[in-house]
């Protein structure tokens, strides 16, 4: 079960959260192996967390490798829209190419506009909360982009975060079962 932390997401909303805390979030959004099944696993997992804390939130969730390849889509109930499928598309591409989460990068952007503190086109990126980098210990490099969109720029990202680090735990205490 994926418990959201309030006093958390309190401190993601009044930007009390330094980059170093968001990034050593980031760091923890592992997987010691990454396969479709994975990719399944993990999307469904998290559509449950996000019906369980955001009952009857019209959420769109996404998992596509850094080549934009989609190995898992959805919703949670009826109600998202085309409009989702653009946010996810733009905060997946700010992660993917700046190697950080979108929620980091937006709060790395501050006051500036994407145009004058990364010289890119925000009509192409979304510096929002949403999109975050599932990690390998053994790569520098991500598996795929876990995006969700349609609650909150701060509850997507700590959604996004909170359900990957969860599955991930949960999965490490699956490979480590020895009964």
């Amino acid at each position: 079960m994926v418990i959201l932390d309030k006093k958390l997401l309190e401190r993601l909303i009044s930007r009390e959260v330094p980059l170093e805390e968001l990034e050593d979030m980031e760091k923890r959004c592992f997987l010691s192996t990454f396969t479709y099944q994975d990719a399944f696993d993990l999307g469904t997992y998290v559509r449950n967390a996000v019906k369980e804390n955001f009952p009857e939130k019209p959420v769109a969730i996404d998992i596509s490798l850094p080549n934009g390849h989609c190995l898992f889509r959805t919703v949670t109930y009826g109600g998202s829209a085309l409009d989702n499928d653009f946010w996810i598309q733009r905060k997946k591409k700010t992660a993917i190419r700046f190697g950080h989460s979108s929620f980091y990068m937006g709060c790395k952007k501050g006051d500036k506009t994407p145009e004058e503190k990364f010289f890119v086109d925000s009509k192409e990126y979304a510096f929002h909360g949403g999109a975050v980098l599932i990690q390998s210990e053994k790569s520098d490099y991500p598996y795929a982009c876990l995006t969700i969109s349609g609650l909150k720029q701060e509850e997507d990202h700590l959604m996004a975060v909170t359900s990957l680090i969860a599955f991930a735990n949960e999965s490490l205490e699956d490979d480590l079962n020895l009964d």
